[in-house]
């Protein structure tokens, strides 16, 4: 009987598996120069993507900075929501007023720009992409 239970268990996990998000990030993390941070793990970038952290240690507040188009499988999978959920989400934050929407850069060079102009700042750019002006952070 154990047996029967154990093997249903396993059936159940295999067929959830391929429905969670994969933390394989498909893209370079950047955030401001004055951000003390040197690395992150998968679940506290997550964190940052849906709102739960909105502080860095220190106390500086997190700006997001969503990078137009290209960084969207990035931004799945940092926040495990699909662009338009993502969206949804910020807004519905917003308007409750326990959050803030991530500013929008049309592209990557905006984004970077961004990033550097803004304290506490963080986006995510397509991978390949020379952080110049910003600090690459690690994820884990």
């Amino acid at each position: 009987m154990k047996l029967g239970k154990l093997t249903a268990l396993m059936a159940g996990a295999l067929l959830v598996l391929p429905c969670l998000p994969s933390l394989a990030l498909d893209g370079v993390v950047i955030v401001n120069d004055g951000v003390a941070t040197a690395n992150l793990d998968a679940n506290a970038l997550k964190d940052i993507y849906t709102g739960k952290t909105m502080y860095w240690p220190g106390g500086q507040a997190i700006t997001i900075v969503v990078a137009g188009d290209k960084a969207d499988a990035a931004l799945e999978a940092a926040s495990g929501m699909n662009a338009s959920a993502f969206k949804t989400h910020w807004q519905r934050l917003a308007f409750s007023g326990r959050g803030q929407q991530p500013k929008r850069a049309d592209d990557v060079a905006a984004a970077l720009a961004a990033v550097a102009a803004s304290k506490g700042a963080i986006a995510i750019v397509p991978a390949g992409t020379e952080p110049a002006g910003v600090k690459k952070l690690d994820v884990n």
